[in-house]
């Protein structure tokens, strides 16, 4: 028998299948890939799953409160109807750039694996559910419409210049929001073609 590389193993956080969703800070971290699948450690019970049980793959980005704030996330999700959340945050649950190198190269290393493992089985798709989207979508249309289209229009019939600033300033908050949504657009996607727009 050949002799098999030694799993991977990446310091990201993660909220694990049947363990709580609500804490002060998350003990669980720490995710290893091998050639036969992923194991985790999670309130002192460690898991493995094989590449043959997940059944899809989902990745996204999220907000907390503003656009400068942002928490990538790859859900898997098992045969069994679980799922392994995991993301670039800290212990805390808050974004940490500390954090983000591990998850990317985590990210990239599972769907090297899934592209070199699987038989097209796997469902991988990413952004945003199809009607949050189109309410976000309707929700920066109006935004657009009120704090940029209307104070340039204000310009064009009266001749004052400061609906120029509303305008602009009304562009410099929504551009991080524009971009957020055009990145979280619901589609699918092949493993070896990630969407890096969704790895911060």
């Amino acid at each position: 028998m050949a002799n098999l590389p030694p799993p991977r193993s990446y310091d990201v956080y993660f909220s694990a299948p049947g363990g709580s969703r609500f804490f002060s800070r998350n003990p669980n971290h720490g995710i290893a890939v091998a050639d036969s699948g992923i194991t985790w450690t999670a309130d002192g019970r460690t898991s493995e799953a094989p590449f043959a049980d997940i059944v899809s793959v989902h990745l996204q980005t999220a907000t907390l409160g503003n656009a400068e704030r942002m928490i990538d996330q790859c859900r898997i999700e098992f045969v069994n109807g679980t799922a392994l959340v995991v993301s670039n945050a800290s212990s805390s649950g808050l974004p940490d750039q500390a954090q983000t190198p591990p998850y990317r190269d985590f990210v990239r290393d599972l769907h090297a694996h899934l592209a070199a493992h699987t038989d097209g089985a796997i469902h991988f798709s990413a952004g945003m559910a199809q009607w949050r989207y189109n309410g976000l979508l309707v929700t920066m249309i109006i935004a657009g419409l009120f704090f940029v289209a209307a104070p340039l229009l204000l310009v064009a019939f009266t001749g004052d210049l400061y609906g120029l600033i509303i305008a602009a300033g009304g562009a410099s908050l929504s551009w991080p929001f524009i971009e957020l949504l055009r990145n979280n657009a619901p589609r699918d996607y092949r493993p070896d073609q990630l969407p890096d727009e969704l790895l911060s």
